[in-house]
């Protein structure tokens, strides 16, 4: 009798570490790097002064859960994100969409007339490099 409780202690044990520490991993090993570039019908609107690259990461549902700001962007633009980027560790999941503003007001939130967007179309991994995500259109 003892060795079947033993047994499934053994494999209940790290099932449940896994399962609290899956969250805390996730937040841990945040790291995306990639490279942003810009439609060349842009490039001036782009090199204005004052100019700023909003770099978001939403998860599976469109939530944004990471956020990096970068003031007067030069493309082709290397970015990284790391955990000092999220905002939102509770709700990270392994699979993000990435997206890019480019606006002159600074504000993030719902587009104005005449930003600029972009994105990549496919989830990446929480954990990936060599991501390319080109500006290419105006917000409505």
């Amino acid at each position: 009798m003892r060795k079947p409780l033993l047994l499934l202690f053994l494999i209940a044990l790290p099932a449940a570490a896994g399962y609290l520490l899956y969250p805390f991993a996730l937040r841990a090993f945040f790291l995306v790097k990639g490279t942003a570039a810009i439609d060349p019908e842009f490039a001036e609107r782009a090199a204005r002064p004052n100019t700023m690259l909003f770099l978001v990461a939403r998860n599976e549902g469109g939530v944004p859960v990471a956020v990096k700001k970068i003031i007067n962007p030069v493309f082709p633009l290397d970015f990284q994100m790391t955990p000092s980027d999220i905002i939102l560790p509770d709700v990270l999941t392994k699979k993000i969409y990435l997206e890019a503003f480019l606006n002159s007001h600074g504000e993030l939130g719902e587009p104005r007339r005449g930003d600029l967007t972009g994105s990549v179309k496919k989830p990446v991994f929480i954990v990936s490099k060599g991501n390319s995500l080109t500006i290419a259109a105006q917000a409505k």
